[in-house]
This record gives structure tokens, sequence and C-alpha cells, in this order.
């Protein structure tokens, strides 16, 4: 089974420009909004979300403030994750399922207080991951729309404990190239011998940098493909929980 997900963090009006791209290719995108603005910007308005929506992608909870979780005490915890989903539903008339951990940070305490609100998954900042096989609390990704060097992906590698997919890295991708080349080596990769390959970013970021051609790039590049299933990150998590190979 080769799957391809990807998903766009802190709701962003930008957003909307990555789902125009999306969109035009036929392809899927789950977009985790915080309530309240991040890093001095405004979130999408109540009527983007909607678009969103209406056109086909998912849109996941990202916390009420973008606050770093785990600092937090277990009753700031549950506010956070409680109301983001049930103000995100009401705005949407629709389940909200997904949640993205803010900074990637989180510990037991905040999965266990996803599971009690009702999520069904929550995504991590965790790169370079191909698996079908994940917790549906920690799902990974393969790949971030940013210029990082070869240290940062070790560097997150480690942190996951994931030796495997560190040496995979080592050995066969970090001659890949920028991050447009990493990001086809991957997809070749799970095109051949099955996996999930999963973009993520960050619209703002992408516009800062002027990151938009590459990313294009890589949208034209994984688009269309027979046997690929193109999926939310709701929907692969699903598909993991009732496939043979999945968690």
């Amino acid at each position: 089974m080769t799957i391809v997900t990807t998903s766009w963090d802190d709701g962003d009006p930008a957003d909307l420009k990555i789902a125009d791209l999306l969109a035009s290719r036929g392809l899927p995108g789950t977009f985790y909004v915080p309530m309240t603005g991040y890093r001095g910007r405004t979130t999408l308005s109540n009527s983007g979300l909607k678009s969103l929506a209406s056109h086909g992608f998912e849109v996941g909870a990202h916390g009420v403030s973008h606050r770093t979780l785990s600092l937090l005490p277990p009753e700031e915890i549950e506010r956070e994750v409680r109301i983001s989903k049930a103000s995100l539903e009401e705005t949407l008339c629709a389940p909200v399922e997904m949640f993205c951990y803010p900074r990637g940070i989180y510990n037991a305490q905040v999965t266990r207080s996803l599971v009690e609100a009702g999520y069904r998954g929550a995504r991590t900042t965790r790169m370079l991951s191909t698996e079908l096989t994940f917790d549906p609390f920690e799902m990974p990704t393969s790949l971030q729309v940013y210029p990082h060097d070869k240290w940062t992906y070790v560097r997150n590698s480690a942190k996951a404990r994931k030796v495997s997919r560190l040496l995979s890295y080592l050995m066969r991708f970090s001659s890949a190239g920028d991050w447009v080349g990493l990001g086809k080596a991957y997809f070749d990769r799970v095109a051949t011998h099955g996996g999930i390959w999963h973009l993520y970013g960050h619209s703002w970021e992408i516009e800062e940098r002027k990151l938009w051609d590459g990313l294009k790039e890589l949208l034209d590049y994984v688009s269309g493909r027979d046997g690929v299933l193109y999926a939310s990150n709701g929907a692969a998590v699903n598909l993991c929980r009732t496939g043979s190979k999945c968690a």
C-alpha cells in the first residue's frame, strides 16, 4: 500500500494558497488551525475554514493558543484540546478528529487528554518516516517544506529514537540534494516498496522563504500516480487502523 498525505500548520491565511495548489493537482491536505494567532499573525477566518472544508480538505485542531502543551497543568491541557475541537466543530458543523502538537512537543498526559476528548489521532514533527506502522497519536512525517541541513535531519531522527530511519537517511538519501530532491527520493521509495509519503509545512514560512516554486515542483512530481492512495491525515490513520500492516 502506498499513501500520499500532506498537512499544513498554524492556520495562516496563506493556507488558502496551499489549498489551491493541492486542489489543482487532486491532492489531499489536512490543515491544523489554532484558535488564536501565532507569531503575531491572524488565523484563517471562519469563512476561510468553511472554504477549506467545502473543497474537501480536512481541518484539524492545533490547540487554543499554540502553547507547548506538555508545560501546562492537566486542566489547561484539557482546555486547549477540548475547546479547540469544539470551536472548530461548531464552525464547520462536522467532526474534528485530528490534532497537531504545537511545536511538535507532547507527553503521555497530552496524548491521554486527546484520547479522552475524542480525537482519533495526532501528528508530530518527526521526519524521514515512510513506515505504515505507527501509533495513531504519534503520526510522523516524511519531509518538511523547509531547507533543513543534514544535521537537522540527523537530530530529528535521533530524537525519535528511530535508528533504522536514521541509518536509511545516511546511507541512501543524504546525497539526494535539497529538500525537493529529498522529497522526490522518498516518494520513489514508497512508490516502489509501499509506505506513507507525508509532506508538511507552514504556509507563512513558505511565503517568507519564497519556497513556492519548489513546492509546486514536488507536488507535480507526486500527483496523478497510478496505484497511489491520496488521503488526508485522518483517512491515512484510519487506513492504518484497518490495514494488515498498520498499528
